[in-house]
């Protein structure tokens, strides 16, 4: 009896382990990454909330919403030139509980014409068991 409640408890706490919440946070900039560079802004898009409560920084500009955003990056990156290759380098990932975390990196784009870099702040929380980037303050 006992040897099997042992047993049933192993098994249990095998299937209990999940991935470390920073892998799933690394994956969803990964993700990003790639699309991004096969020139793939929706695709790119699907690592924010959607939702008319995210929120996007950069520059001066202040905007709410997926859709927002999204029309957004299509007007200021038209074509596969002004998307260059897009390269993130997390720097922290601080978990600030079970389903939200922050996470502090840069990143560099490589165009022919320029290198244009920066540093991103992101607030990230967990949904329906799947990762998103809820506030994104992206600078240069």
């Amino acid at each position: 009896m006992i040897k099997n409640g042992i047993i049933t408890a192993l098994m249990l706490i095998t299937f209990s382990v999940s991935a470390i919440p920073s892998d799933d946070i690394t994956q969803v900039l990964m993700d990003q990454q790639d699309a991004w560079n096969s020139g793939d802004l929706d695709g790119y898009m699907q690592g924010y909330w959607n939702s008319e409560k995210m929120g996007f920084v950069s520059g001066d500009k202040l905007r709410y919403g997926w859709k927002e955003t999204l029309a957004a990056y299509k007007k200021n990156y038209p074509d596969k030139a002004s998307l260059g290759t897009l390269q993130f380098t997390i720097k922290e990932i601080r978990m600030l509980s079970n389903d939200a975390g922050m996470v502090i990196g840069r990143w560099q784009l490589t165009r022919t014409k320029d290198q244009p870099s920066g540093i991103f702040t992101l607030l990230v929380e967990k949904f329906d068991g799947r990762w998103v980037i809820t506030h994104d303050h992206t600078s240069d």
